[in-house]
This record gives structure tokens, sequence and C-alpha cells, in this order.
């Protein structure tokens, strides 16, 4: 893949061209209230700015809204914002599909990344070392240190920016020229962007050497690809001297961290799914590189060969595939688990119960994947059996509560069971999680007036209501 050219540093402007919007506010403001009334919390510009930005972005950009993928992010991202001690709830971490190699933070807490970039990648620790850097931004409140950047540009250039997605486009080039040269972070931004990533990624339980061997992944890509870099690297320092700064500060003594314990995700999955719908291929073994020509393929080979035709749709190569594996591995939850969800989409519907069940028993207790729930719950839905269809749907959402599917067809479940506001709420999850705001808040609304006041549901929905408003998304 050939780099962008260099009008892509455009887009990556955003880290600071996004603080410009000149009819909102610099800083926050403060006024005082009236007399025996409760003082109301003043507005976030930061907020403010990155509503106005997402706004735009959802009309110009198409949005990854793989359930894997997009869980990936944002469990690492969250992390991070926790670790940090930020609000996890406060942030956004969204996923855009384009080539170019690109992330970038706005105010508010909204963070970018193209799958382009994601390709890239070869560890959950390499995203980590990305996502902690763009929250450094954010937790440093970089956006509003310079109020000559802060002015500098309007809504249309942003939408210029937004437009020209980092290539040449007509009258954007100039507008977007203009910001590139005004808005960079300062040099000193950049490096305690960089410094307190290194220490959000400690406190994470994550590997601070992710962060050097992303930029040297890009200082190999840079290399090859002549004087065109990377675009993630145009606003940044230097490459050689980021790398330097990095291994400076990995090799200084630091107190000792105590990181909370987490479970290892297996990048690989993910790499696999990003690398079978960005590319063109027809040989399976065009997506494996690392995998030596001429070898017998293994046990992983199989397993990884499954998942993207399954992600592709090739259903039968895939159970082809998944079952080569658990020939085996035969107690291994995730092939059976992924076989279900094959046999769910050949419509061999016993074969996919069958499969689902297996993963839950050979699964340790309590790490079951919520992928198996939601496979039983449509064979449950599919055969009419909506009380239990709503045990597994509910079953798979306490195991990841971001599942959008499973909302989706849990409310559908309520619906046709009578429980109409259970069934809004359900739908507005989905909705939200969909990136469609506004629909979401028109189901949330809607649940809200026919749930009972002062219950549990209630009080769900109004928090959700109070995070869309809050957040623009």
């Amino acid at each position: 893949m050939s780099w962008i050219n260099k009008a892509t540093c455009f887009l990556l402007s955003l880290l600071v061209v996004l603080t410009s919007c000149a009819t909102l506010p610099t800083r926050p403001t403060h006024p005082t209230p009236p007399p025996e009334t409760e003082q109301q919390a003043p507005p976030d510009p930061g907020k403010e700015i990155g509503k106005e930005f997402l706004k735009e972005a959802r009309k110009q950009y198409r949005f990854v809204k793989d359930q894997e993928v997009v869980d990936a992010v944002n469990q690492v991202g969250r992390r991070l914002v926790t670790a940090a001690g930020g609000d996890p709830e406060a942030f956004h971490f969204l996923v855009v599909s384009e080539i170019e190699p690109n992330a970038f933070a706005i105010p508010g807490g909204y963070i970018f990344v193209f799958d382009g970039l994601l390709t890239k990648l070869e560890s959950e620790d390499e995203l980590a070392g990305v996502l902690a850097h763009e929250s450094g931004h954010v937790m440093h409140n970089h956006f509003f240190k310079d109020e000559s950047k802060v002015n500098a540009l309007t809504l249309a250039t942003i939408a210029a920016i937004l437009l020209s997605k980092g290539r040449a486009a007509g009258s954007s080039i100039a507008l977007a020229a203009n910001a590139t040269a005004q808005l960079h972070f300062s040099r000193e931004n950049e490096e305690e962007a960089d410094a307190s990533g290194m220490q959000y990624l400690k406190q994470a339980g994550y590997d601070p050497n992710g962060m050097l061997n992303f930029f040297q992944t890009l200082l190999a890509y840079e290399k090859i690809n002549g004087v065109e870099i990377p675009a993630y690297l145009e606003t940044h320092p230097a490459l050689e001297d980021r790398i330097h700064l990095v291994e400076l500060r990995l090799a200084r003594p630091v107190d000792h961290v105590l990181p909370t314990p987490r479970k290892v995700m297996d990048w690989g999955r993910v790499e696999t799914i990003l690398r079978a719908k960005s590319q063109a291929w027809q040989d399976v073994a065009q997506l494996f590189p690392e995998h030596p020509a001429g070898t017998a393929p293994n046990e992983r080979y199989h397993y990884l060969a499954g998942l993207a035709y399954l992600t592709t749709d090739r259903v039968a190569e895939a159970i082809t595939e998944y079952q080569a594996a658990l020939a085996t591995s035969p107690t291994n939850p995730v092939y059976h688990a992924d076989l279900a969800a094959a046999y769910l989409k050949s419509q061999e519907v016993d074969k996919a119960k069958a499969e689902a069940i297996e993963s839950l028993k050979r699964s340790k207790p309590g790490e079951e994947l919520p992928s198996a729930y939601f496979v039983l719950g449509m064979v449950e839905e599919h055969a009419g059996r909506l009380e239990q269809a709503q045990q597994e749907y509910e079953e798979a959402l306490r195991r990841d509560p971001d599942h959008a599917f499973a909302h989706y067809h849990l409310g559908q479940v309520y619906f046709q069971t009578g429980k109409t506001s259970e069934g809004a709420y359900h739908t507005g999850r989905y909705l939200r999680l969909n990136l469609e705001p506004e629909a979401a808040l028109q189901e949330f609304k809607r649940a809200k007036e026919l749930s009972s006041k002062d219950s549990e549901l209630t009080r769900k929905i109004q928090e959700q209501i109070n995070q869309i408003t809050r957040d623009g998304i």
C-alpha cells in the first residue's frame, strides 16, 4: 500500500483545527447564579466543539461498525482513560473506514482511528500506544493552550478538511493548508502527550514498548516509501526524534506501577477481520503473509482462515476451516462459538445450537463468550420461544453491554411480548451504538414515557438521554 501524499496532514491537523470554532467560547465561563438557585455546571467548550465536529464527521465519514473491531478499540481506550483518572463514559472512540493510516483526537474526548492505521498494528499494546498518546492530548487540554490557535478557523474550514479526507479536493486545499501552517501542536505538547501516554500504558497494564514498536513499524514503511511518510506522523515531531525520546523514557527507572490485571486480547483475531474486509483476496493465504509458503496449515491457520471466511460470508469454507481447527483442539470454546455462528448463517439451526452449547460447556466460569449466548438467543427467537430468547440475549449483554445486535434482537423480543418500554430502551441502545443518536434519543424518550416513574429502567433511560445530550452521540 502506498502512503497518501502530504495533503494527508490536513486531516491530522484536526488535532488542533477542531478547537477553532469561532462561534464557541474558548474558555469555560462561570456565570454567577441567581440567589437561592442551584448553580448549573458551566458548558464545556471542548464538548461543544467536539459535538460540532461530530455532526460534520457523521455526514462525511463512513464508520466501521464491525462488533469485534469496535469493541476492541473501545476496550483498550476506556481502560486507558480509566487508568489516567478520566471518565471513560465521557470519551468516545470511533473507527473510520479509510485506508489512510490515521488517528486523531478532538476536544471533548472524541478520538478517531482509521482502519488503515489499525491494519498496520501488530499487537494490542501498539493500539494502546496510539490511543494513549491521543488521550494525553485530551487529558492535558492541549487544545486550549494557545488562544490564537483556538480562534484561527471556522466550522466551514473544518467541513472542508473533512470533505478532503486528506486528499486534494479543490478549494479545501487552501483552507486546509492554512490550517496546517497555523495549528500544529507545540513540540512540548507532543512530548507531554507521549510521556503521559506511556504512564497511562503502565497503569493500565499495557507494555509501553508497544508505542516504540509502532513507531519503528512506521519508520520501516517510511524508508520503503521514500519521502512519503505515514499520515499519522505528519503533524508530530520527526519520527527519529520521537523514537529516540521514547527509548530514553523506557530506559529511565520509574516508580513501580501496579496495574489492574487484564485479559490479553487476541490481536490476531482483530487483525484478520480487518484484513479480510479491507483488501481484495481470492486465496485466503494472501491474508497471512507471515505464514511460510509451502508449509502445512496448522491449527492457528485453520482458525484464522475460518474467521476470514466467516467475516466475508463465505460460510461453507468457514465451516470447513473451523472443523479442521477443532480436529486439533476439540475443547476450544472460541472455535465452537465461531462455528455456531457459521452454522447459523448457513441456516443449520440445530448444529448452531449444539456448537453454542458446547462453547459454553468448554468455557471457564465467568469467561463464557457473549457470541455463544447470542447464537442461542437467535435460535430460540427463530423457534418462537421468546422467553428463552430473552434470557439468552440478556446473558450476552451481561458479558458485553455494548453488543449492538443483542440489544436490537432483545428489543424486538420485548416488543413481541408487550413490554414496549423495554423494547424501546433496547432499540435506543442499538441505535446509539450504531451511531444514530437522533433516532436513539427518540426511542429513549418514548421508552421514558412508557416506563414507570422512579423505576430502575427509567433511571437507565435518563442516563442514556443525558449522555447523548452531553456528547452528541
